[in-house]
């Protein structure tokens, strides 16, 4: 567990009451062996679970083509420029200038209950998926079908 920032400090990132919520890393189903692999770390926050809003985050990152590649009632998102696209699927940290459509835009009520947290840059993402998962943790969908490896022969 290496990394500017310390398991204690997450929390900090997630406030709001200790209810324990899942946090998703994520990869994309679209391009082949030509895209940079890149995940990103998003946490569905405490006001996000107690308001039942985990399944439609989930649903919206897989709409956007990424892999959901752990979950540990945490989950990692991987894919090209996720960490971007992440940031721009989820809105401003403000509710009140949250865009419609985000999911913080959306679901949001309050700048300090705005449900979710994701990294702000691709080394912010490897330091805090490492606080959170060993490699062991992450499924590898690099297979040039896009397909699990569950599924080849």
């Amino acid at each position: 567990m290496g990394g500017v920032l310390g398991r204690a400090t997450l929390p900090g990132l997630l406030r709001g009451p200790r209810v324990p919520g899942p946090c998703l890393l994520a990869r994309s189903n679209s391009g082949g062996s030509s895209w940079t692999r890149e995940r990103t770390l998003v946490a569905v926050k405490p006001d996000g679970v107690q308001r039942r809003l985990v399944g439609d985050v989930i649903r919206r990152f897989e709409r956007r083509g990424f892999k959901l590649v752990g979950m540990k009632m945490l989950q990692v998102w991987e894919g090209p420029n996720v960490v971007c696209s992440s940031r721009t699927m989820i809105g401003h940290t403000d509710s009140a200038e949250a865009a419609p459509g985000t999911i913080r835009g959306d679901f949001s009520v309050h700048i300090s209950r705005n449900i979710i947290h994701a990294s702000d840059s691709v080394e912010g993402a490897r330091r805090e998926i490492q606080l959170w998962f060993q490699s062991s943790e992450l499924v590898d969908w690099a297979d040039e079908n896009h397909q699990s490896s569950i599924y080849a022969a």
